[in-house]
């Protein structure tokens, strides 16, 4: 179980990481960070400025359903090696994610979405399949 929850709390993380990834960036191709307007200042970026910014929105949208998909295997108390396994394959493969996404690898991107995704479904999977009949 301290295995499942580590790997929540990284996936709890990336976003702001992220986040500070793309403030560097509004720093660097623009001079300043916008506290006004910071949503137009992320308009204008560029390039890795603008991955980051997606990069960003996309984190919090896998921090949902990976939260999600454990609060599914908690409940239902179905916490087993398989389970510990998706939940840190789920991280290394948003790592791997956040990195291809940075770096503009569009075809690692993909894949590492679908798996990731793929973590997910598997995480449900087991917590419905460990609720008694």
């Amino acid at each position: 179980m301290l295995t499942v929850v580590i790997c929540l709390t990284c996936i709890a993380f990336m976003p702001y990481l992220a986040s500070s990834i793309g403030g560097y960036y509004r720093i660097s191709q623009t001079g300043k960070y916008d506290l006004v307007n910071p949503r137009a200042q992320a308009a204008t970026l560029v390039g890795a400025g603008a991955r980051s910014q997606y990069l960003h929105a996309n984190c919090w949208e896998a921090l949902g359903l990976f939260s999600a998909a454990v609060l599914a295997v908690f409940i239902t108390n179905a916490i087993n090696e398989t389970v510990t396994m998706l939940c840190i394959s789920f991280v290394v493969i948003r790592g791997v994610y956040f990195i291809a996404y940075l770096t503009n690898m569009a075809t690692l991107r993909f894949s590492a979405f679908g798996l990731g995704f793929a973590c997910c479904v598997g995480l449900f999977y087991t917590a419905i399949t460990s609720i008694p009949a």
